[in-house]
């Protein structure tokens, strides 16, 4: 039986790995319970085209999200546009109602630097 000898492409293929499991590792989320003090829709996508901005700064728990806002990604690039749209339709209740929600969020995922919110609870 041989040895197994070097392979110059393996010297190649380890380092991309290894930045691959790094970007992941750094990817967070969070979540914070908030009045929702705006809605925001575009009709280019800019910002994923809907956003929502809240009373508790998303920075406070992921300082890698930008300001207050949180985008729900209506454009469809990180969820089905229905689904944002629906999310959109309960930061909309809780406005109307005076009700806080909460709001998950990931940093891995952003518009325009605003962090993605892929899900909200609205509560009583």
């Amino acid at each position: 039986m041989r040895p197994p000898t070097w392979s110059p492409h393996l010297t190649l293929i380890a380092p991309i790995l290894m930045l691959g499991m790094t970007a992941q590792a750094l990817a967070a989320a969070g979540n914070v319970v908030a009045q929702i003090d705006r809605v925001l829709m575009t009709a280019d996508g800019t910002y994923g085209g809907c956003m929502a901005a809240l009373s508790v700064n998303p920075q406070t728990v992921l300082p890698s999200c930008q300001s207050w806002w949180v985008t729900f990604s209506c454009s469809g690039m990180f969820t089905d546009a229905l689904s944002a749209y629906r999310m959109v339709d309960l930061a909309e209740l809780a406005i109307a109602t005076d009700k806080q929600a909460q709001i998950f969020f990931r940093d891995d995922m952003t518009h325009n630097g605003y962090c993605f919110a892929y899900r909200i609870d609205v509560q009583r």
